[in-house]
């Protein structure tokens, strides 16, 4: 018995330096290529219909069972476990995708460092760090030991490396991030749950709008975007890719709340995110600002402090009026999921209702 023992040891250790030199043999061949940045990528209340509950986690088990499924990604099928138990995410979005669903992700990419984002963070105690989605840890990945391991197209350059150490789903890009999720409800054999949920969320956006337009602020202009130390970034649907769908699209084309004339101040939305310049503002000079920070804690300082002292954003209505919110990047530009969408429809109501 203590044989066995020592030789399935040995064994595992065996196999974990042969997947070792595999992947240094695929990265020698290849895939050293620049990690490619992930797109849209630079506190709360969860939506009750999106809530997650102390469901199926995919840490609960070690077990893993013995029956496969077979799902189709972008670079062909691969077999996966019928009820995967050890799941590694390599885009933020999975986090939001999986808890949704009532599942907890094994490992999973994070915002900064080793911080998990925060909106989820107590969602995700225990979850194995791999660090961030640009620079992930395949060392860490592989000690893991994934039962599967989800991705998408951002990373596709490191698929061969990523598949050595475990089956990989790896997406196309959705710009529609609602869609995502479905598609990650699919691989996990949830669809109905996706679309109920999915159903929900629309139903809160809606109630939401009803209850707008019974307000004080049924006629206000809400402009969102993003501050970054260098520039303003409008966020709003695009004008060339109506299929896509962010949280702009939730508050302006499902709960009815009204943006600012963006064409009339000559903004052309090619993407949901356009560079503006500040002297725009005073065209659009919304009634209330939701306003993106983005990046780390010093430069969103010295961002805010430029910003505040100058005369043209001091001008502008929704300052004066006291009527401008920050709110977190992670949750309303890289959340991609349910989840943080129903906190972006609980942080507008209680700014415009005080709810």
């Amino acid at each position: 018995m203590n044989t066995d023992r020592r030789n399935q040891r040995g064994f595992k250790t065996n196999l974990k330096a042969s997947i070792m030199l595999m992947l240094m043999l695929i990265l020698v061949a290849g895939c050293a290529k620049a990690e490619q940045a992930s797109t849209g990528e630079s506190t709360s209340s969860t939506s009750e219909s999106t809530e997650s509950t102390n469901g199926t986690s995919s840490s609960d088990s070690e077990a893993t069972s013995t029956e496969t499924r077979t799902v189709e990604g972008i670079k062909g099928p691969v077999d996966i476990p019928a009820e995967p138990k050890r799941i590694a995410g390599l885009t933020y979005a999975y986090a939001d995708h999986l808890v949704a669903l009532g599942m907890k992700p094994y490992a999973m990419v994070t915002q900064v460092g080793q911080e998990m984002p925060a909106y989820l963070k107590d969602k995700l105690e225990g979850v194995v760090p791999l660090g961030s989605v640009n620079e992930f840890n395949k060392e860490a990945l592989l000690d893991t030991e994934p039962d599967l391991i989800l991705s998408n197209e951002v990373l596709v350059d490191e698929y061969d490396a990523i598949s050595a150490i475990g089956p990989v789903y790896m997406s196309s890009y959705f710009s529609n991030s609602l869609e995502w999720f479905k598609d990650s409800a699919k691989v996990l054999g949830k669809e109905k749950e996706a679309d109920e949920i999915v159903d929900q969320l629309y139903q809160k956006a809606k109630d939401l709008g009803t209850k707008v337009a019974a307000s004080d602020a049924a006629d206000d202009t809400i402009l969102i975007f993003r501050l970054t130390d260098k520039q303003i970034q409008v966020f709003a649907p695009s004008d060339k890719s109506p299929d896509a769908f962010y949280s702009p699209n939730l508050l302006y084309d499902i709960a009815g709340l009204h943006a600012p004339d963006l064409a009339k101040a000559g903004i052309v939305m090619n993407e949901v995110i356009e560079n503006v310049s500040l002297e725009l503002l005073p065209e659009l000079n919304p009634d209330r600002i939701f306003m993106i920070i983005s990046g780390s804690e010093a430069d969103n300082e010295q961002a805010l402090t430029k910003l505040r002292d100058n005369a043209v954003w001091k001008g502008l209505k929704a300052v004066k009026s006291n009527q401008v919110y920050l709110v977190d990047n992670m949750v309303w530009v890289a959340g991609f999921g349910p989840i943080a969408y129903g906190q972006v429809l609980d942080e507008v109501e209680q700014a415009l209702l005080g709810n």
